[in-house]
């Protein structure tokens, strides 16, 4: 057990002959700081040349306690007769509310200095500062008289309602407008071109029994009052024709002439879906859209 004892102690020997104590000197103003203020502190230490400051002894920024907070920390050197000047300055803020006069300190600093595997430490207690309260210690009668709310400055309504009334009528007119773009005005029924009216009667008969082939009827009877006579498969390409602005809409048109020839003459309903002729109806009536 001695033996043991006296092995430690030996392997502790370097560590305590390697770290030393030097001495450091603080200057900071400690009078004239409100809550809020940045307090400067500077720091000199010098060392036998060659010793570099150890930067993970420095206290960490912005968690230094609950009222005080480091915001910054700059380190620069000069050389002096006896080694290096290490000058550190400290910025701290206060954010600790008094009710009266009140010194506060500011926080202990352990700093570290190395060379190889020797090591320096200068440590410093906590500086002092004299904080005032945020409101005077004695009020005067003059300041402790209640005093009247500040009344608020008048406004002028007339610019926020010509402002309220062009952004209302801007919305109606916005409103109006893609009404009638998608065929939602009801007023508009008695006067609506052939794609229109059909898309207007394809949404009444969607949920029937039968609201595939009656879609179908409905379509193709526009597309007759479109062309102002009877379009049939074989006569897709004169219609499209004597029509260009529905070239966009060729693939679709003939796939539906197709399925309408499908459905109707060979027994075949599923050459188009609901959905499908929903669709071109719809696009059909952008078209007719000025």
């Amino acid at each position: 057990m001695r033996r043991l004892l006296l092995l430690l102690l030996f392997l502790a020997l370097p560590v305590v002959a390697a770290e030393k104590s030097i001495n450091a000197t603080s200057f900071v103003r400690d009078v004239g700081y409100r809550v809020g203020d940045v307090v400067q502190q500077r720091v000199e230490i010098i060392t036998p040349a060659g010793f570099e400051l150890d930067e993970g002894s420095l206290p960490k920024r912005r968690g230094a306690g609950a009222h005080i907070e480091l915001r910054d920390v700059t380190h620069h050197t000069e050389k002096v007769d006896k080694g290096i000047k290490h000058v550190l300055i400290f910025d701290w803020q206060v954010f600790r509310t008094l009710r009266d006069v009140r010194t506060i300190p500011l926080r202990d600093l352990e700093l570290s200095f190395r060379q190889g595997e020797e090591v320096l430490v200068a440590r410093l207690q906590a500086a002092e500062i004299l904080m005032a309260p945020m409101l005077p210690t004695m009020l005067t009668p003059e300041q402790a008289a209640p005093r009247e709310a500040v009344a608020p400055a008048a406004q002028p309504l007339q610019p926020i309602l010509e402002q309220l009334g062009a952004a209302v009528f801007a919305l109606l007119i916005a409103v109006l407008y893609f009404a009638w773009r998608f065929d939602l005005l009801p007023f508009s029924a008695k006067h609506a071109s052939p794609f229109r009216q059909a898309v207007r009667e394809i949404r009444r008969v969607r949920k029937q029994q039968d609201a595939l082939p009656t879609s179908v009827r409905i379509l193709s009877r526009a597309f007759n009052e479109y062309a102002q006579s009877a379009v049939t498969q074989e006569g897709v390409q004169a219609f499209l024709a004597r029509h260009p602005e529905l070239q966009t809409l060729r693939t679709d048109i003939e796939q539906f002439f197709s399925a309408t020839q499908q459905m109707f003459f060979a027994g075949k309903p599923n050459m188009i879906s609901q959905a499908e002729v929903e669709k071109l109806a719809r696009k059909l009536s952008l078209t007719e859209t000025p």
